[in-house]
């Protein structure tokens, strides 16, 4: 083998190595993946959004299951009609909560998921709108119903890669799963 084949080889094989140990210590490949979920969400929200908009549903009920990093939980059914929550039962009960029981009285006008008032599926897609316009990279997860489009899963937080020197640290401030969904 030549002296500049050698070189070539010499300078392939510290660049893969260069690679793999950038890969190892700080795994940018899961921080792309992010961004292309994240993407990926960006082109799935307003075909979701249209396709609820066209079904032109306001009276439902769903079945809520979440919480805002230790601020509040929710486990309830939601009644909603002309898109105004009417009706709130934890899941644990079989009675309604009383309409001044559905806010916590210190996180509910600043924490979404600690106001039972905020679960109407327009408003659930205005704090994912908002989400994906202020902070599009703390959206971690979103799925949407297929049929009606709504939200079903999310989850937002912190992404941090899993790298050795920047370990998947990342928090989840909120999530929920919508489930059980009735069309009235």
């Amino acid at each position: 083998m030549s002296a500049s084949k050698t070189q070539l080889a010499i300078i392939a094989v510290a660049i893969v190595l260069l690679f793999a140990l950038v890969q190892f210590l700080y795994d940018p490949i899961s921080s792309v993946e992010h961004l292309l979920e994240v993407s990926h969400i960006h082109d799935q929200f307003p075909v979701a959004r249209s396709q609820w908009d066209a079904a032109a549903i306001q009276d439902y009920s769903f079945e809520i299951r979440g919480s805002s990093q230790s601020i509040c939980a929710v486990d309830a059914l939601v009644e909603v009609q002309n898109n105004i929550v009417t009706e709130v039962t934890p899941l644990q009960n079989t009675f309604s909560l009383p309409p001044e029981k559905w806010a916590d009285p210190d996180w509910g006008n600043e924490v979404f998921l600690c106001d039972y008032n905020h679960f109407t599926i327009p408003r659930i897609f205005d704090m994912v709108e908002k989400t994906l316009q202020n902070a599009p990279t703390s959206i971690l997860e979103i799925e949407f119903d297929l049929r009606y489009g709504f939200v079903t899963d999310f989850r937002d937080g912190i992404f941090l890669g899993h790298g050795w020197l920047d370990p998947k640290i990342g928090a989840v401030y909120n999530e929920f799963q919508i489930r059980n969904f009735r069309q009235h």
